[in-house]
């Protein structure tokens, strides 16, 4: 009934390594047992909702996984990071100054600190590490809009209610509302009043929450990277147990397996021998082995392990879990600043790059540009002006410069067309709505005569105009 078990494993070096050795460096370290939640005694009765997952368990596998931490951070900045800027509503053709004025001062000191980049920059990154960000509204005793913070996600809960929220921080708990909601909210009981009801340091800030949704909660989101959860964690496994045994041991060359008795001190004494001299003075050496027993047949099995093979795989399973964890968030691997042989090639990363920005970026902007329209930019009384976020450039700009002095000069496009796609302003002049053909206005053409100019000061003068349309298109 007796079966063979690999006892040990000889190393290149020809040290013999038992298997009760080597279990002391499995992944232990990494403790599978989910993260005591704080809100525990608020859940059930008292009316506080249980996420789907723990929050702090998720915010904490950002401090696990290279590849998550980067597409975390990355994420987050092209949402939010790259600039915003007030734009004219649709159809108003001549938006109010004095709006866009009033409410400036505010986006560019509304936090001590930290500038609207910063503040919306931690909103998103709770939002793309827990599926859920909390953005608190800070208004003066008159109602009026005079700051917004972030708050950690992790410290976080819903109520039933659905217009509350609670926050808990060691033995301090803390009562928010939701933003725009028409009653007051006491902050240390959260029990409701009339608007006004309540003295101004007694009444909870509001909150904007934004979630990824899931079909599983009304409450709550979850994070993109949850498929990919099982990718993190074993790549968290074959990481500890790398560091813990193949840098302080070297790389195993046969596993020994034994059926029939226990691999004893003599016994491993005499494997080493064996392949730390025997074997080096004379490659065609016979290792004889003894071992002590009963009536049993003992039998020795030495099977050489494919070193290179394993490694391989193991470069394999990391390449693998990365680009599962990539994967699921959406994001081009070049992003994060990975470079691989052959897939940079010709417009594959301006085409990653607009696959990426329409289908995870821009809707992450338009839900947080709408949120800031409603919640700010309309508490001051803006509404002829609308809050943009700068998005992901991707132009190749010296090719496009090109392409529009070719189709300029063909008639294809007007001087007025290439200003608007460049970003610039219309000219009001007729001549800059008339298609030209080699500069030439299509209306003067029937006038027109060839050239008297040298060819040189020909070549001179189109130079000219591409080196002035390149300006342009690169300010």
């Amino acid at each position: 009934m007796d079966k063979s078990q690999v006892k040990a494993y000889v190393l290149k070096d020809g040290e013999v390594i038992t298997s009760d050795y080597l279990q002391q460096y499995s992944a232990k370290s990494m403790s599978k047992q989910i993260p005591s939640d704080v809100f525990v005694n608020e859940y059930g009765e008292r009316g506080v909702v249980e996420p789907l997952y723990n929050m702090e368990a998720l915010a904490k596998l950002m401090e696990m996984n290279t590849y998550h931490y980067r597409a975390v951070k990355v994420k987050a900045r092209d949402t939010v990071g790259l600039g915003w800027k007030l734009k004219p509503m649709e159809g108003i053709e001549n938006p109010n100054e004095l709006q866009k004025e009033s409410v400036l001062p505010f986006l560019n000191s509304l936090h001590p600190e930290k500038t609207l980049g910063e503040v919306l920059g931690q909103w998103m990154e709770d939002f793309e590490a827990t599926g859920n960000g909390y953005l608190e509204l800070i208004r003066d005793e008159n109602q009026q809009l005079t700051g917004i913070d972030h708050i950690p996600s992790h410290t976080m809960r819903r109520h039933m209610d659905d217009s509350l929220f609670l926050q808990i921080r060691g033995i301090r708990k803390r009562w928010f509302k939701r933003a725009g909601a028409p009653w007051d909210v006491h902050d240390e009981t959260g029990e409701k009043f009339s608007l006004g009801g309540l003295p101004y340091n007694e009444r909870a800030t509001e909150i904007i929450h934004i979630l990824n949704y899931s079909p599983r909660s009304d409450y709550y989101g979850v994070p993109d990277i949850l498929p990919a959860l099982g990718a993190i964690l074993g790549d968290k496994e074959r990481e500890e147990f790398n560091i813990s045994f193949f840098e302080n041991h070297a790389i195993p060359a046969y596993a020994v397996t034994v059926s029939g008795a226990d691999l004893d001190k003599y016994t491993e004494d005499m494997i080493k021998r064996f392949f730390q001299k025997d074997l080096k003075e004379n490659r065609h050496a016979t290792l004889v082995l003894t071992a002590s027993g009963g009536d049993e047949k003992v039998e020795f099995n030495f099977q050489a392990l494919a070193v290179d093979v394993q490694e391989a795989s193991f470069r394999l399973y990391r390449k693998d879990n990365r680009d599962e964890v990539l994967s699921s968030h959406g994001v081009p691997s070049y992003r994060i600043g990975i470079s691989e042989d052959g897939k940079l090639g010709g417009s594959t990363a301006e085409e990653s790059t607009e696959i990426y920005k329409q289908s995870i970026i821009n809707p992450r902007q338009e839900m947080v540009e709408a949120r800031l329209n409603k919640h700010i930019l309309n508490a001051f009384g803006v509404s002829d002006w609308t809050f943009k976020f700068n998005e992901i450039d991707n132009r190749d700009e010296i090719r496009q410069t090109e392409v529009f002095s070719r189709q300029f000069n063909m008639g294809a496009v007007t001087p007025n067309k290439v200003r608007e796609l460049i970003g610039e302003v219309r000219m009001e002049h007729p001549l800059m709505d008339s298609p030209y053909i080699n500069g030439v206005p299509i209306d003067q053409l029937k006038s027109w005569k060839p050239p008297t100019h040298s060819p040189d000061e020909l070549l001179k003068s189109i130079k000219s105009l591409h080196e002035r349309l390149l300006e342009v298109v690169t300010k």
